[in-house]
């Protein structure tokens, strides 16, 4: 595993970690308190951020 590989792993972690456990409970309490709209934004960003890993990592591999 290359140095460039490691560094994006290591971002993708805290991003998941702060999507996961931050932002998408935060806006669906946001949501469910009645004080926001639906969280269209979490849902997408919570759905496709291990897509988006796993095909940076595949593209970058292939580099």
């Amino acid at each position: 595993m290359s140095k460039r590989e490691k560094k994006w792993r290591r971002i993708y972690l805290f991003l998941i970690i702060f999507i996961y456990a931050i932002f998408v409970p935060v806006t669906a309490l946001d949501w469910l308190a009645g004080d926001g709209k639906f969280p269209y934004t979490a849902i997408i960003v919570g759905i496709a951020l291990p897509f988006i890993r796993k095909n940076h990592l595949t593209t970058m591999k292939g580099k």
